[in-house]
């Protein structure tokens, strides 16, 4: 092959590889293509951070930089703030809810006795039995204070609202209704109730529950007042829980 031969077949070459003239490689080896292909690549690659995902059908899926300017300042600061408030904030809802559905079924609980009770029992005193301070005279009962007990047995107690002496004890069974004379005044209502008995020191041993009703309870000779010891929603007596065990009834 003659030099006008040789570049005639390199002019050739080059026209097939769409290169401008005398820009061209020469060479017809796979390897040279694919090198020259991955260097055009490269060149055209687009900058980290602005680059969109397309999948096999050409749809765009994600069209946002890769990576965002962090906002550290105040506005970031307070969204941050009222962010983790809003977070806490339901968080303690979640959990007042939750106890007060837990905390009245645990109550309903341990009054029904489903808790372990190891203690000795005793008989529990019949319905309408009462212990009476020895200062009440009993002629001075002239007046009614009815007790409907609910599926625990109860003992309703009266007190003075002044000097927080006892006055009356009765004593009710699970499901009992029954109505006691009293002597006339204002008192303070208590009520224990649990399952086992175990005397008026210990009372119901760990199924004790011990509550006050909240509002004073007026007794007259022409008015009487009660207590149904049946839990409902509608219920109007409102009870408060009492911290630590009853006072021994001697």
């Amino acid at each position: 092959m003659g030099i006008d031969d040789r570049d005639y077949m390199k002019e050739r070459y080059r026209q097939r590889q769409g290169l401008e003239p005398g820009r061209g490689f020469w060479g017809f080896g796979k390897a040279a293509r694919q090198a020259r292909a991955e260097k055009a690549r490269q060149a055209k690659a687009v900058p980290l951070g602005s680059a969109s995902w397309v999948d096999a059908k050409s749809r765009a899926e994600f069209t946002r930089p890769w990576f965002e300017t962090k906002n550290h300042g105040f506005d970031y600061q307070r969204s941050r703030a009222v962010g983790l408030k809003r977070h806490m904030l339901q968080k303690w809802v979640l959990l007042l809810s939750a106890i007060s559905i837990l905390f009245p079924m645990y109550r309903e609980m341990k009054r029904g006795g489903w808790f372990p009770d190891m203690m000795d029992t005793v008989p529990f005193p019949r319905s309408g039995s009462v212990s009476v301070n020895k200062e009440v005279e009993p002629r001075s009962a002239t007046s009614k204070m009815r007790v409907t007990a609910g599926p625990a047995n109860a003992v309703v107690q009266l007190f003075d609202p002044g000097t927080d002496q006892h006055v009356i004890s009765v004593y009710v069974r699970k499901e009992a209704d029954v109505s006691i004379p009293v002597p006339p005044g204002t008192y303070r209502m208590r009520v224990i109730e649990g399952d086992k008995w175990h005397g008026p020191v210990k009372f119901f041993g760990s199924s004790t529950t011990y509550e006050s009703v909240v509002r004073l309870m007026t007794f007259t000779p022409t008015h009487y007042s009660g207590i149904d010891l049946h839990r409902r929603v509608d219920g109007e007596l409102q009870t408060r829980i009492k911290i630590g065990d009853p006072p021994p009834l001697r």
